[in-house]
């Protein structure tokens, strides 16, 4: 494991890049530029989530919490690299007024098990 010898410190500051990392993928999924703004909410929401249900005192919950967040928004943010051109052409469709393409369920599992090694590959280097 690549991150062992993570400090608790070390681990907020993963967290934090991981948390930018997921605003800047997000963002780029929001067709409005006024609702730009929207895309730090999953982020922060979820560093508001690991520093309450962790408390004050630093140990290794709120070390293991911050690994999951990390792990999570990196898959999340890496994720929407791979479907990268997916995605451009549905924002393409609302930007011309056109309905986006409903996803069918080859898309949707699709989605899932890339999601799904994403994590574990993440997992397994973390």
């Amino acid at each position: 494991m690549l991150t062992s010898h993570f400090s608790h410190t070390e681990w907020w500051i993963a967290a934090l890049v991981a948390g930018l990392a997921l605003a800047v993928a997000m963002q780029s999924l929001i067709p409005e530029k006024k609702d730009k703004w929207k895309a730090l909410l999953p982020p922060v929401g979820g560093a508001v989530f690991v520093a309450l249900r962790t408390g004050t005192s630093p140990d290794e919950g709120e070390n293991q919490a911050l690994m999951l967040f990390t792990a999570t928004a990196l898959a999340l943010a890496i994720t929407r690299v791979i479907f990268t051109g997916y995605v451009r052409r549905q924002l393409e469709l609302a930007r011309s007024g056109q309905p986006m393409e409903k996803p069918t369920h080859r898309h949707t599992a699709v989605f899932l098990l890339t999601f799904a090694a994403v994590v574990a590959a993440i997992v397994a280097t973390l």
